[in-house]
């Protein structure tokens, strides 16, 4: 885990603290190619953070507040295990979940949604 920290330790704030992390690939309504990063939760939001494709590009970071997600559940579908969150209305799909265990990151982020202030 703190390996995959590095990546993305740079766009936590002071004092925040990484509880669970999933390697992913986001679609949204505002991109349409599915993006590979990392679906990470923090004991303060949930983060998307894209992978760069290359030096010249910046990496992509999204960031939600639990207190504003509206539902977020676990799909099957044909090519395995998604998570389909709503937030602010919009819907973000989190596909190509890989070597990670969705079950704890599905609990912790359910936990922080209710305990949001």
């Amino acid at each position: 885990m703190n390996l995959l920290k590095n990546q993305f330790e740079h766009v936590l704030h002071e004092g925040e603290n990484l509880i669970e992390c999933l390697s992913c690939s986001l679609v949204a309504y505002y991109c349409l190619v599915p993006q590979a990063g990392f679906f990470v939760a923090t004991d303060k939001r949930l983060l998307f953070y894209g992978m760069p494709g290359s030096e010249a590009n910046k990496a992509f970071v999204e960031e939600f507040e639990y207190r504003s997600i509206t539902s977020i559940d676990e799909k099957r579908g044909i090519t395995g295990k998604h998570i389909h969150m709503y937030y602010n209305q919009d819907l973000y799909k989190f596909q190509q979940i890989q070597g990670m265990n969705m079950f704890e990151f599905m609990v912790a982020v359910r936990n922080k949604m209710w305990n949001a202030p």
